[in-house]
């Protein structure tokens, strides 16, 4: 049961490289209600390689060491960075859920549901690569000198 939409739903995570772009990452489906951490420590914390990390939303706060989460007393130019990519997910997650499959009731098995959100977010990906490409994330490199790699998801 979702209590943001007052009825039951399905969540995935939905990854983002920060310096492209591209969709990187899909996992689920997971049941609403489950808290983003808790999926994040399914899957996510395990396939990160050797220094690299993940931005996210306060819903991941807890793994200081994997996930970066906005923090009002950070540095201000890579906060802004960081807020910029987040939009720029939002965008993402907007145009996934144009597809009414992602909104409307489901009737079918639970995997065709997967197999349809997974064709959406290939969709989408050709279309960021295609027709209508995602604005840019201008940072500072030297401002994330100390991660490998960055990856947003939520």
């Amino acid at each position: 049961y979702s209590h943001k939409f007052n009825k039951g739903g399905l969540k995935y995570e939905l990854g983002l490289c920060i310096r492209s772009g591209s969709i990187v990452w899909i996992n689920g489906p997971f049941r609403c209600g489950m808290p983003d951490i808790t999926v994040s420590r399914q899957a996510i914390l395990y396939a990160l390689s050797e220094g690299e990390r993940v931005e996210a939303d306060l819903g991941y706060r807890g793994e200081q060491l994997k996930i970066n989460t906005p923090n009002e007393f950070g540095k201000e130019d890579l906060e802004v960075m960081k807020s910029i990519a987040r939009s720029r997910h939002e965008t993402v997650n907007g145009r996934m859920k144009v597809f009414g499959v992602l909104a409307q009731r489901y009737r079918h098995d639970i995997q065709d549901h997967s197999r349809c959100f997974r064709a959406v977010a290939v969709i989408v990906q050709l279309n960021i690569e295609t027709d209508a490409p995602l604005f840019n994330v201008e940072y500072d490199p030297n401002s994330l000198s100390k991660y490998s790699e960055y990856t947003f998801y939520s």
